[in-house]
């Protein structure tokens, strides 16, 4: 059986043609708040935007405690030779006995529209169904984030559904959009 803990020995890094995906820092806290406290980044994140550095420097604790305990894996996206954070991409609610993870992703505003999460996420996945031995990736989307939906299908992920009134966004029920992929459709990442 795979032991699916081996990617946790130590913290991948990964390229791409124009990004290095590596771990957050506490030196990337000033960023991680300017990406996390805009409302436009954040409205269908299912949570208000950042108020505080605190609240950055406390969420780049949060998954280093949870990359150690093997719970999730986030990456900073930085353009080759910059170091500054323009996104931040991962698997989160990890089911390593299921093989199964979650993904989500942000990306700085100004960053829209030029590819960067298509390439980075297209990244993450290879990697989580290749070298982490994934089997399935889900993808949870607010119906009205179109933009993420059109991402996920491009990269190759189906959509399985919806289920009503699922999660509680910002003082409203909202419906959740499931997307996944699996290992055997790797060749549909693209």
């Amino acid at each position: 059986m795979l032991d699916l803990t081996q990617s946790f020995k130590t913290f991948p890094v990964l390229e791409t043609e124009r990004l290095r995906l590596r771990a957050m820092v506490p030196q990337d806290a000033t960023a991680v708040f300017a990406l996390l406290g805009d409302p436009e980044v954040m409205v269908w994140h299912g949570r208000p935007p950042f108020a505080t550095l605190e609240e950055a420097q406390k969420h780049i604790a949060w998954y280093a405690e949870a990359f150690a305990e093997k719970r999730a894996i986030r990456w900073a996206i930085t353009r080759h030779g910059e170091d500054r954070v323009l996104g931040t991409c991962g698997f989160h609610h990890m089911i390593l006995y299921h093989f199964r993870a979650e993904i989500g992703y942000e990306l700085a505003s100004s960053e829209w529209r030029q590819g960067i999460m298509a390439e980075a996420v297209r990244a993450i996945v290879r990697f989580g169904l290749v070298e982490m031995g994934l089997h399935r990736i889900e993808a949870i989307v607010d119906p009205t984030n179109t933009a993420s939906a059109r991402l996920l299908r491009k990269i190759g992920f189906t959509e399985e559904g919806f289920l009503r009134e699922r999660f509680w966004d910002n003082g409203r029920f909202t419906d959740d959009w499931f997307f996944s992929i699996l290992a055997s459709e790797i060749d549909k990442v693209r």
